[in-house]
């Protein structure tokens, strides 16, 4: 599997950091309340190395809002959620008066509304940056556990999960003085990774010329 240079590693966590700051903005219009989020910590791996990441970081369910990006590279986005932090950001989106019964009743549109403005920013900033048209699909909302979260291990024709890259990004959201802890995942085919190294070397060529 490709690895990134640390001037690549750098400069994927500033396109990043600023399509993650976009989000930041988005959120702010849609929940009227600032949302600080960290700096993400960017990393190129193996789904399986990811999956085991996630799996020591979480043992609670998460809510995982899930759309496909296709162009240049194909890629399949992840942003996740604890199941429990889903529900507050549902809450701080449709107001904190409906009944439980009815808020959730609303949060699988409410999770995918929320998905798709935070994957669009991330994506958006990363195609203008690095030049990589990308056409997106309605997103999907599902309950799943850390385990599960790119599937089962072993289906018929899949491409063995110790060498399938993912792009990997941890994110910290502080909302009403509580810490909501978010994670994207990319997930890429050999040849979408060439790709996107690729296009990511051009742009950093671009800059030094």
């Amino acid at each position: 599997m490709m690895t990134l240079s640390e001037l690549e590693q750098d400069a994927l966590t500033e396109i990043f950091n600023i399509g993650v700051g976009i989000a930041a903005d988005a959120l702010y219009q849609l929940v009227g309340e600032q949302v600080p989020l960290s700096v993400p910590v960017v990393e190129l791996t193996s789904q399986h190395h990811a999956k085991s990441h996630y799996t020591d970081l979480e043992k609670r369910q998460l809510c995982a809002i899930r759309q496909t990006y296709e162009g240049e590279f194909t890629t399949e986005a992840i942003l996740m959620f604890p199941e429990e932090n889903g529900r507050e950001l549902v809450r701080m989106m449709v107001g904190g008066d409906l009944p439980d019964a009815q808020l959730a009743d609303m949060a699988p549109d409410a999770m995918a509304e929320l998905g798709n403005i935070i994957l669009n920013a991330v994506i958006s900033n990363l195609s203008a940056t690095l030049s990589l048209p990308l056409e997106g699909s309605l997103p999907t909302v599902s309950v799943i556990s850390a385990a599960t979260i790119f599937g089962p291990p072993h289906k018929e024709g899949a491409v063995d999960e110790d060498s399938a890259p993912v792009l990997a990004l941890m994110i910290d959201f502080e909302l009403s003085a509580r810490q909501v802890s978010g994670y994207l995942a990319f997930l890429l085919d050999e040849a979408s990774c060439a790709t996107l190294v690729r296009r990511l070397k051009a742009y950093i060529d671009g800059l030094s010329a």
